[in-house]
């Protein structure tokens, strides 16, 4: 299975939806740069709250890979 088999199918299994965004959002290059940029940003809000003992349920990253491939939804 590929990574956006095992994508789709967290999707159909979680229920989850990717959020909107507007039509320079998902541009290739745009994209690319605000996933890395959230990717940072969870890890130091993952970091705090996995301190006080909570685990994440992982759409968080879901929607960071979704947002790196351009799986975003039009407004």
């Amino acid at each position: 299975m590929s990574d956006m088999d095992l994508w789709f199918e967290d999707k159909r299994a979680n229920g989850w939806e990717m959020p909107s965004a507007s039509w320079w959002k998902r541009l290739p290059v745009v994209r690319h740069i605000r996933a890395v940029y959230h990717r940072v940003r969870l890890g130091h809000h993952n970091a705090f709250y996995m301190s006080i003992g909570m685990i994440p349920s992982g759409y968080d990253n879901w929607v960071i890979y979704g947002i790196a491939k351009g799986m975003e939804r039009k407004p």
